[in-house]
């Protein structure tokens, strides 16, 4: 099946309305490599009757159909996360490949995000991403370059998010232009990207050494700096939020 008739016999097997689909992970980023898999994520709303039970219900949708990787928030559940600034819910809404999108859907959930977005907690995010990817993979030996770029992609999105506190751009290749200045560095990330994207998941490459030292620069200074990283931030109701999961479930699509 493909992608298209993967989320509609979603939709019929689980009487649900999809919302929004999108890509996630390395393609969505801009380095997948030859081999990967798609990461198709979703938010759906279910029928009124739905929201009207006492007890908690399942609120993820999750399908394996050969290469392709499909999982889903229902909308509550996906409201919530929006409430806390979750970034991986927020990098779905911003993704540059989209399978579906319910417009006026897209329109509210966009304008919510600027009044919700938290700049300290995705700081926090993605320092967390890559010193979890450095104590896994970069200091036994794994640099492949799946794992670099993931390493670096999160200490990017702290430079990102410290000089614009907002959220950083999903494709890698806007990250990069947006946070460094060096020439010379962002010439040897698009050759390593383009290196990536020609060969297999996880091919093993010698990352140049002065990429290497220009990322370990970096998620040091943001290890330091985090504790003091505290922008001002507006605290917003939550009504906004409300109204969008009213307007959707009784919405006919």
């Amino acid at each position: 099946m493909t992608i298209q008739e993967n989320l509609k016999d979603i939709e019929k097997i689980h009487d649900v309305r999809i919302l929004l689909a999108v890509e996630s992970g390395s393609r969505a980023w801009g380095f997948e490599s030859k081999n990967s898999d798609w990461d198709v994520r979703f938010i759906y709303v279910h029928k009124p009757e739905w929201y009207l039970k006492i007890e908690e219900q399942r609120d993820v949708i999750e399908r394996m159909d050969g290469e392709i990787d499909l999982a889903g928030w229902e909308l509550r559940k996906a409201l919530r996360l929006l409430k806390r600034s979750n970034p991986a819910f927020l990098e779905w809404i911003y993704s540059p490949i989209v399978y579906y999108a319910d417009k006026h859907f897209m329109d509210c959930i966009r304008k919510a995000e600027k009044d919700f977005f938290n700049p300290i907690a995705s700081m926090y995010h993605y320092n967390h991403i890559y010193i979890r990817h450095d104590e896994r993979y970069l200091q036994k030996g794994d640099c492949s370059m799946k794992r670099f770029l993931y390493y670096l992609r999160g200490v990017l999105a702290c430079k990102w998010i410290e000089q614009n506190k907002t959220l950083p751009p999903v494709a890698f290749s806007e990250l990069v232009d947006g946070t460094m200045d060096e020439k010379n560095i962002r010439e040897r990330i698009n050759d390593l990207i383009l290196l990536k994207k020609d060969g297999e998941e996880h091919d093993m490459l010698v990352v140049d050494k002065g990429l290497i030292e220009y990322a370990r620069y970096w998620a040091e200074y943001f290890i330091g700096r985090i504790g003091s990283f505290k922008p001002e931030m507006i605290h917003t109701s939550t009504d906004v939020l409300d109204s969008i999961l009213c307007d959707m479930v009784l919405s006919k699509g």
